[in-house]
């Protein structure tokens, strides 16, 4: 089950002359993301941290190798403890070294969400295993996050490389599989055939333009072709093209390669076109909002930006996305998938 905690917050500014000026801002954070894998923050390794209303620390310790969870909303590291901030209360990971884990039977179809920490960055890969075969590997970063769909029913494990935290969310929803649809041409135009198409399109700006477009097109013949790695005993062609699920997207506002901080302030996360996606209420010195879920985007894909406003009645920073969509400055989203919108300041 989903839990979602808002928070509204309410500043008033009080000006000579100006009258009343009033900010209102939402925060939408979860607390548990997809049934009990949490919103998690690296924080860095040791010094003093501080977090918010609402967030608590996990640590990671030495001799022996664990995982702990303290309250906030201070935590001062003993020796070179590792810090994530974590919102809500939540069970610290078993700790997993270089080992294989098995996780259990699984059928076709369903959905594993997973974080992870303190999987440094090198060649030390962990991967998701079924029957023994690998099926996914998992990203690296201090956290990470990740979602894969079983394709058929057998035994799943896990095997890491490095020494992780991991949290897991097995089977809590499921999907059903369906083959993507072949379809075959029924009829192919003779070669000396030349349709004739006529436009008119009519557009009234200070008069009215009619223009007579007539294009000879090239009959092309199809040749269907089967999708990979999917059977499919008596494919049956529809003439009605099935509508694909509309599945969520997900992101996160990211300074983490960029080097750079938040400042305090709201960002937001939108469409290119205006369209809100999210909101961030960060203070001094974050690196990551976290994973904000289920947004809904206008296409299959979108291009976004990340706007930064310190203050009320004040004109937003566009902030630079450092790992933009290819040929362009703008950062992408798709349906399906979980993207970090990774950020720097101009």
């Amino acid at each position: 089950m989903k839990q979602y905690g808002v928070r509204v917050l309410t500043i008033i500014f009080i000006c000579t002359g100006l009258g009343l000026a009033i900010l209102t801002l939402f925060q939408v954070w979860q607390v548990e993301a997809n049934g009990g894998v949490p919103a998690l923050t690296y924080l860095g390794e040791r010094g003093t941290y501080n977090v918010g209303e609402g967030y608590n620390f996990i640590i990671k310790s030495y001799s022996p190798f664990r995982f702990e969870f303290a309250p906030g909303p201070t935590y001062k590291t003993n020796g070179n403890q590792r810090v994530w901030s974590v919102l809500g209360d939540a069970t610290p990971p078993e700790p997993v070294a270089h080992s294989s884990r098995p996780i259990g039977p699984v059928e076709e179809g369903c959905v594993v969400d997973f974080a992870t920490i303190d999987d440094d960055e090198d060649d030390r890969l962990s991967y998701f295993l079924l029957d023994g075969q690998v099926i996914y590997t998992m990203g690296q970063g201090m956290t990470t996050r990740g979602r894969l769909v079983i394709p058929y029913n057998g035994f799943l494990s896990y095997q890491t490389e490095d020494s992780i935290g991991i949290f897991l969310n097995v089977c809590d929803k499921k999907v059903t599989l369906t083959p993507t649809p072949t379809l075959t041409p029924t009829e192919t135009l003779p070669p000396t055939a030349t349709p004739t198409m006529t436009i008119t399109p009519t557009a009234t700006l200070t008069g009215t333009i009619t223009a007579t477009v007539t294009a000879t097109s090239t009959p092309v013949v199809l040749t269907p072709t089967a999708e990979p790695d999917i059977a499919t005993e008596t494919p049956t062609p529809s003439p009605t093209p099935t509508q694909e699920p509309r599945l969520p997207s997900c992101l996160r506002i990211n300074f983490d390669v960029s080097g750079d901080e938040a400042r305090r302030g709201l960002y937001i996360a939108q469409e290119v076109g205006g369209r809100y996606l999210a909101g961030w209420e960060a203070d001094d010195g974050w690196k990551d909002s976290g994973w904000f879920y289920d947004i809904d985007i206008t296409f299959p894909a979108v291009y976004a930006q990340v706007l930064y406003y310190h203050g009320p009645d004040v004109e937003p920073v566009y902030l630079k996305i450092v790992n933009p969509a290819p040929d362009t400055d703008y950062g992408w989203l798709a349906r399906g998938q979980c993207h970090a919108l990774e950020v720097a300041w101009p």
